[in-house]
């Protein structure tokens, strides 16, 4: 009989051979798939899909309008995630801390809504 140990020794070493075969036939069949087109030097332009560059593309500003959107949105998914785990064993400090949470959350989407950042349209 197999003790615990050595059972737990094969399954680890099966999934690292497994694991192996399947890279080595994903890189195998990467070289048989890959584009045999010769060097162009376009390939490497800023904007490979065919658009000219205008000006100097180490130079280019971005805007980042969308960035607060991204804060709200992990926000309040941060926010969601704890309801769903305080939902499981709800204690009242818990859902004290939770309300504060969505408290923060609306006070801060009104401000921004305020300020002008962000702006819904009908």
């Amino acid at each position: 009989m197999m003790e615990p140990g050595a059972v737990v020794f094969t399954a680890l070493t099966t999934a690292a051979i497994i694991g192996g075969l399947v890279e080595a036939g994903s890189l195998i069949v990467n070289k048989i798939l890959e584009d045999k087109t010769p060097y162009h030097p376009d390939k490497y332009e800023t904007y490979e899909c065919g658009e000219l560059t205008i000006g100097d593309p180490q130079r280019v500003r971005y805007v980042i309008n969308f960035y607060p959107y991204l804060v709200a949105f992990l926000v309040a998914e941060v926010a969601g995630i704890l309801a769903l785990a305080i939902s499981a064993k709800p204690t009242p400090s818990a859902i004290v801390g939770l309300a504060l949470l969505y408290f923060a959350l609306i006070v801060g989407l009104v401000w921004v809504r305020k300020i002008g950042i962000m702006k819904w349209v009908r």
